[in-house]
């Protein structure tokens, strides 16, 4: 729901004006230009005035007007506006002399406190009535009119070019002006749509439409979509009309003109140009300026398209309804500048909405999840009794069942933004990482056969262990360093994302999120280390997997379609496509999602610490592989179980899209929203604690197997004549440190907007994720490999992913095994060139185990 008020109005003497430049720099609303009547209304001889006043706003409680009024180089309106970083770029419009091409940039200088003008270059013709949007530094304009009529041209201006200038693109479907762009997510990636409009004929009577197109970037074409409509079965044309970009996948319509008046304008324009009788034109006239006194207003309805669903529904209406405006978003809310109220009849009033926040979390859903947490809380100190050394404290004594490991070895793998995304990618797109999840079971007999007899049979706490015997400290000390600061890195993310998507679909407080999930597992980690997070894990497992079969369960129930009308559905929608055999190493191809995910389930299962010290925690090698087996084949039923819930997500609001929640910032948001606006009280609070459970899982694991890589490989290192309460006082202590860190990361990146700076520091430190992986393989598969040549190999990795990461278009899913490869490869090459002495692989490799 959207609450409207008037946020402020323009100054007086003015009396509103319509087709002003509108847009948001460095803080201010400013407003820009426009048309009036000042005399009267025009079919009773008003002339139209065109303005060049620069109105600036700033927020306050409401707007506040900056006294001092800018001028533009011209007076002009009917233009387009695009808010930028660097400004405002009005583009187009129209004075008295007719349209005009040029382009101009406005932007706010606060220190200053004035308007900065800069030009840019000019359409290759000119245009009124045009509609722009961006996408990334790329501006593109799509229709508007001249004398020549309509345009279905589009153009494009990349700001970030050092000689910006406009290219022209795949024309649109039709010709239009009036029409309304926005870009949005389609799911994947920012697409253009396009959205009503009119097209004036040579007859003089235009053509309006409820045509909706989609503009696709990446394959530079159009696509037509299910039109303009108020319900399933009522579309209506508009023209003149706005819109914004609203969540991940919205688009919200304001107003705009149905037609009905207008048409019969036109019509009475055109009886009027063949009439010669002056009896005859003066009726006609009347009959005009009638029609123009009595007409009823603008419509004001709020449409919302999901440009994942492709459905449309009413969303509310306007108190009035304004058109030849502009609506943008500042903040939070949307805010929509004078305008066109009736024919002549302009508005001072700023208009603006405010969304309403919902929430269906009840105190049972609150009990509910209280209950997890303490079950918690009871599992570590239970689990704490057992902690007298480090083995107890990082391999569980090697007591742990196998089948509990491999439980907890999925449990890790399966975080709170996985739990989240796998529906929401697939509810967003088909069932093409269908087989990512299957190169989990794909690589079991390459770790059991391969990996888990080194590591076990060279007795070692950490992973990394194994670099010293077959390499030296120096590869075992950097390998292990990589991977405690990529650890570091996830670790408020991990908390972070889906703390922000429960704040905004149960109402929880961010803060008490992380807090809650923060706490309460450095409390259990801390107190019963690798046991306590095995235990706690497997609890975890049986939430999540509960909450994710209920909701499997209970959504083909509620959806309004037979099972066969479903599928056929999904079918007709392209929602089921398993498989993509197009030979492209830019999309999710099968052969990109088999490549890619082998390599990613090698560095995984045989590297990753917080998963190689799960097989170390049984008792035997036997009970080590049936804990990996388990773990792994868990991801066949859990991919069936999460990839169906996408598509019944993608049905369900497809058959209701009155309740897809539009505030909804992140598509990840989508299931969680789901659980507490359509599952009863109570087993929304058991589903939101499955959304814990994952997220904490991960967490415990990230935080155990980090205090064991320092612990083992540096501080034991260093210092190897320590009592073992000594080792194991510190292994506490670093727990504790390495969670609160963690936690207030988490709580930084909430309140303070760091989480693009942490965003790079973790981009930086993954390029040598794949180099990490291939050190194991390098050493495991090549006798010839040796320290130097590993050593150079990971670097050089590194190099070679920034590379790829910045010049190519390769898919994300493929930079594991780039990685991995380059690490092998550059690595046996150098060993080869600068061969060392002999050494003693006895155990080592897998021709010598």
């Amino acid at each position: 729901m959207i609450n409207w008020y008037a946020a402020g109005q323009l100054p007086v003497p003015s009396i509103g004006v319509a087709g002003a430049f509108v847009g948001i720099s460095e803080e201010v609303l400013m407003v820009a230009g426009g048309a009036n009547f000042p005399d009267g209304t025009p079919w009773k001889g008003a002339q139209k005035k065109y303005h060049a006043t620069v109105y600036v706003y700033e927020k306050a409680p409401g707007l506040s007007l900056i006294p001092q009024a800018f001028q533009l180089n011209q007076a002009c309106a009917y233009g387009a506006a695009v808010s930028t970083p660097r400004g405002i770029l009005c583009i187009g419009g129209e004075n008295e002399r007719g349209p005009i091409k040029s382009v101009f940039l406005l932007r706010w200088n606060a220190a200053a406190r004035k308007v900065e003008f800069q030009n840019y270059p000019d359409l290759p013709f000119p245009l009124s009535n045009l509609a722009a949007s961006q996408i990334g530094n790329k501006v593109y304009v799509v229709g508007g009119e001249n004398s020549e009529g309509a345009s279905k041209q589009v153009l494009c201006l990349d700001l970030s070019a050092a000689q910006p200038r406009w290219d022209m693109l795949p024309p649109a479907p039709q010709a239009l002006s009036h029409t309304v762009l926005v870009s949005q997510s389609n799911g994947e990636y920012p697409c253009l749509y396009l959205l009503g409009g009119r097209t004036r004929q040579t007859s003089g009577i235009s053509t309006l439409h409820n045509s909706v197109y989609q503009y696709d970037p990446k394959k530079s074409q159009w696509i037509t979509l299910s039109p303009i409509r108020t319900s399933a079965d009522t579309s209506i044309t508009l023209s003149a009309a706005m819109g914004v970009a609203q969540g991940a996948t919205s688009i919200l319509l304001f107003g705009g003109d149905r037609g009905t008046v207008f048409t019969q304008i036109e019509q009475l324009n055109a009886a009027l140009a063949r009439r010669n009788s002056a009896l005859e034109k003066a009726s006609l006239q009347t009959h005009k300026e009638a029609l123009l006194d009595a007409h009823p207003g603008f419509n004001k309805d709020v449409l919302l398209f999901n440009t994942v669903t492709k459905a449309w529904t009413k969303v509310g209406e306007l108190p009035y309804a304004p058109v030849t405006t502009a609506a943008v978003k500042w903040g939070e809310d949307i805010f929509i500048p004078s305008g066109e109220v009736r024919p002549g009849v302009r508005t001072t009033q700023i208009l603006a909405g405010s969304i309403a926040k919902q929430s269906y979390f009840s105190w049972l859903d609150y009990a509910v999840l209280s209950i997890y947490l303490l079950l918690m809380v009871g599992i570590g100190l239970y689990t704490a009794k057992n902690q007298t050394s480090t083995d107890d404290y990082f391999r569980g004594g090697q007591r742990i069942p196998g089948w509990a490991a491999g439980l907890s070895i999925y449990g890790t793998q399966l975080s709170a933004i996985t739990f989240m995304s796998i529906p929401a990618k697939t509810y967003a797109t088909n069932w093409n990482y269908f087989f990512l999840q299957m190169t989990i079971i794909m690589i079991i007999p390459v770790i059991t056969q391969y990996f888990i007899p080194f590591y076990r049979r060279l007795q070692i706490t950490s992973a990394y262990e194994y670099l010293e015997k077959r390499f030296d400290y120096t590869i075992r000390a950097l390998a292990s360093l990589l991977y405690v600061l990529l650890q570091l890195g996830r670790l408020a993310i991990v908390l972070l994302l889906p703390s922000l998507a429960l704040t905004l679909v149960a109402g929880i407080d961010v803060n008490l999120c992380i807090l809650l999930m923060g706490l309460i597992t450095i409390f259990y980690t801390m107190k019963g280390g690798i046991e306590a997070v095995i235990w706690t894990d497997v609890a975890q497992v049986v939430v999540l997997l509960g909450g994710a079969l209920l909701c499997l369960i209970m959504i083909p129930f509620q959806v309004p379609h037979t099972p066969a009308e479903q599928w056929q559905i999904l079918q007709d929608n392209h929602k089921l496509q398993i498989v993509n055999s197009a030979f492209n190493f830019s999309e999710p191809t099968l052969w990109v999602v088999l490549i890619g995910g082998l390599a990613i389930n090698v560095i995984t299962y045989g590297a990753d610490q917080s998963v190689v010290q799960k097989y170390l925690t049984t008792k035997d090698e036997a009970g080590s592989r049936k804990s990996l087996q388990l773990g792994a084949w868990m991801a066949l039923p859990s991919a069936l179980i999460f990839f169906s819930i996408g598509s019944l997500l993608y049905l369900f609001y497809q058959s209701f899209p009155e309740k897809h929640n539009y505030q909804l910032q992140s598509q990840d948001a989508i299931f969680p929203w789901y659980i507490v606006s359509e599952l009863p009280a109570g087993l929304t609070g058991l589903v939101i604690a499955a959304v814990f459970a994952a997220a904490m899982s991960t967490l415990s694991s990230s935080m155990n197997s980090v205090t064991t890589a320092l612990t083992t490989d540096f501080y034991r290192k260093f210092y190897p004549h320590k009592t073992e309460q000594r080792y194991l006082k510190l292994a506490k202590t670093l727990t504790l440190w390495i969670g609160v860190v963690g936690t207030g990361l988490a709580l930084l990146m909430a309140h303070w907007g760091i989480s693009s700076l942490w965003d790079q520091f973790n981009t930086i430190l993954g390029l040598f994720t794949g180099g990490l992986g291939g050190l194991f393989v390098l050493g495991l598969f090549f006798p010839k490999a040796n320290a130097r040549g590993a050593l150079l190999g990971l670097l050089l990795s590194g190099l070679i992913q920034y590379w790829i990461t910045q010049y190519t278009s390769i898919n994300f899913l493929l930079y594991a095994f780039t990685g991995l490869a380059a690490c092998v490869a550059f690595g046996y090459v150098f060993s080869l060139l600068w061969p060392s002495p002999p050494k003693d692989l006895a155990g080592l490799t897998v021709y010598t185990i």
